[in-house]
């Protein structure tokens, strides 16, 4: 999710979140018999109030309130779990002074089969994605519970030195996420 998606998330949140509030706070006070609010719905006229059900526009309103309803949802909801991509990265090359695009995918990639060769590592997988604006190399370890933690972390990081020196001056997050099988699971040969 982006920065901005995330905004807009909260912003809907406080919106209906205050419109609740207010609403509830309302229908309390009315309960509890406050004189300005009392003085309020006394103000209401009732028969109009009750009469509005049976207006030809209601239905109308009722359905365009559902179907916008939903066409809202369903915006936001693609917008949420919208792919997050990343862009290629230019790197200068040194001896030739010109820039060469670097696919974030296909270094995530690289990290990914990097980490497969560790012993006692059963899968990975990998993507790049924009994690909250910065272009991150995700990459999913599934392992056997007995691998050495302190080693495979050392050399994790020493992948990510490797990336960042990779990209030079652009900011790319490496991100490699460990996930360990039951203890009491059979261990599963590669060949399966």
């Amino acid at each position: 999710m982006t920065h901005r998606t995330a905004a807009v998330n909260r912003l809907i949140v406080l919106v209906v979140g205050l419109l609740l509030f207010g609403v509830g706070a309302y229908a309390v006070a009315w309960d509890l018999g406050v004189p300005i609010v009392r003085e309020w719905v006394s103000h209401y006229d009732r028969t109009r109030v009750t009469s509005l059900p049976e207006e030809n526009w209601w239905g109308w309103a009722l359905a365009a309130t559902v179907v916008g309803g939903v066409l809202f949802g369903t915006v936001l909801l693609a917008l949420d779990l919208t792919r997050r991509r990343t862009a290629p990265v230019a790197v200068p090359d040194r001896d030739s002074g010109t820039f060469v695009t670097v696919d974030l995918g296909s270094l995530a990639n690289g990290v990914s089969s990097e980490l497969e060769r560790y012993p006692g590592v059963r899968q990975t997988r990998a993507r790049a994605v924009n994690e909250r604006g910065l272009p991150t190399l995700s990459v999913v370890v599934t392992a056997d519970p007995t691998i050495d933690l302190a080693d495979f972390t050392r050399t994790s990081e020493r992948i990510a030195a490797w990336v960042a020196a990779t990209v030079g001056d652009n900011e790319v997050a490496t991100q490699v996420l460990l996930h360990l099988d039951r203890a009491d699971q059979p261990a599963q040969s590669s060949e399966s």
